[in-house]
């Protein structure tokens, strides 16, 4: 019987042992790089996948799950609206100062190590707040649930920049960032019945479940993850073209990285003002009911999970400049809506379309870091995750001062609407070359 020659033969040779004839000589060689090539976008799909249960414990549940307990946790503990409001902050805080840190220690000692202990710093986080009572212990913890949630964050965003080319890079972080929409979800869900059930000291048994969560997917994510790829080209020579030349024709349509930062500013402070006030609005103003109010926001956060892939898709078609025009396009349209028309149908299509493209320019954002920064991504990408945090933070205190000062939700969605038409014309003006 004849020895069928090995799978990793040097790809040069003309007639490998074992194969008769130039033509099955060339299909042995197709199939063999082929093989190399399903095998190391394979594995890119595993980090991708590994990355959306990240993102839904690190940022779904570190950042989001703690509106959805405070009223538990402040009927329980006895503390004020004031107490409670700086353990949000203190979660703010710690995610915006690690924002940046942890994008730093990601490039010096690799994102899975950041990854790992940030979920772990988060998951005792959650454990030490489910035990505790006094508030400067919660508010010690809190901080550090925020600064495992940036840390998970950013680390894990960029980390399939170096398993993706270019080409698909948007759909790997479309898919990574839809985690987060999804830990949404998940809390949305479970929480409220937990609740419910569990009685007055239920939030301390969902902080412990969620903490439970968290660690194991820290130990997934330790199996799992890698670095890099094994294989660094994806695809064979001769079958992908000349990259380098297709790379060319597209960055002089794309924006600049001065740009992306100040775009980015914009839009966290725009997009927060939407996310904190828009059910406020709703009932406040609109009239609507609570239960009304809550099921079109649940529709925000369905259409979150499926916004990064359909996002990064149309930029990896498009290109980034062109679908973040589009995403800032409709966006705006979002928010002028409901200035405009106020039928409880018009509120749902706005958070309809909203979802729909919130976590599409956080993809799109991500994906242009990737394309234009080497090495040293996870250090840049922190620090364009804290500018838009500040922006977010501004944003808040923005639109709280402005409904103060005039009593009504209206001027403060036209600052809204007016950041994002801002962003809408600074994406149109600004390209490379």
């Amino acid at each position: 019987m004849k020895r069928c020659s090995p799978l990793w033969r040097n790809r040069y040779d003309s007639k490998p042992r074992g194969v008769r004839g130039g033509s099955s000589g060339v299909l042995t060689q197709f199939g063999r790089q082929g093989f190399v090539m399903m095998k190391a976008i394979h594995y890119g799909w595993v980090i991708v996948g590994v990355g959306v249960l990240v993102k839904m414990t690190g940022l779904g549940f570190g950042r989001f799950a703690y509106p959805m307990l405070l009223p538990n946790m402040r009927e329980s503990l006895g503390f004020t609206y004031g107490e409670m409001g700086l353990l949000s902050g203190a979660i703010m805080l710690g995610y915006l100062l690690f924002s940046l840190i942890s994008g730093m220690l990601a490039t010096r000692f690799g994102p899975k190590r950041i990854v790992i202990a940030s979920l772990l710093c988060g998951a005792l986080s959650m454990h030490f707040i489910s035990r505790l009572s006094g508030f400067p212990s919660l508010l010690f913890f809190s901080f550090a649930m925020g600064a495992g949630a940036a840390g998970s964050h950013i680390s894990i965003t960029t980390l399939p920049m170096v398993w993706f080319e270019e080409k698909r890079l948007g759909r790997a972080v479309g898919v990574v960032t839809g985690g987060t929409g999804l830990g949404i979800i998940v809390t949305g869900l479970l929480l409220p019945y937990l609740l419910f059930q569990l009685g007055k000291e239920a939030w301390r048994q969902c902080w412990f479940l969620l903490a439970l969560i968290t660690f194991l997917v820290a130990v997934i994510g330790w199996i799992l993850l890698r670095e890099k790829p094994n294989q660094t080209a994806f695809l064979p020579p001769g079958l992908g073209g000349d990259k380098r030349s297709d790379l060319s024709k597209r960055e002089s349509h794309e924006l600049t990285l001065k740009a992306i930062f100040i775009i980015y500013f914009i839009f966290g402070f725009s997009y927060n003002i939407y996310a904190t006030y828009f059910v406020a609005y709703m009932i406040g103003e609109i009239r609507l009911t609570a239960k009304t109010a809550g099921d079109i926001w649940a529709i925000f956060g369905w259409m979150c999970t499926g916004s990064g892939l359909i996002w990064g898709y149309l930029s990896d078609r498009l290109g980034r400049r062109k679908a973040l025009l589009w995403n800032n396009g409709i966006i705006s349209l979002s928010v002028l809506l409901p200035l405009l028309l106020y039928e409880p149908f018009i509120m749902g299509f706005s958070a309809f379309l909203f979802g729909g493209t919130f976590l599409g320019t956080v993809t799109v954002v991500a994906a242009s870091v990737g394309d234009q920064i080497g090495e040293r991504r996870a250090s840049v990408y922190g620090l364009v995750t804290l500018i838009h945090g500040i922006g977010q933070f501004l944003g808040t205190i923005s639109g709280g001062y402005l409904k103060d000062l005039t009593g009504s939700f209206q001027l403060t969605f036209i600052v809204s609407l007016t950041g994002f038409l801002l962003c809408l014309v600074l994406t149109a003006i600004n390209k490379k070359g």
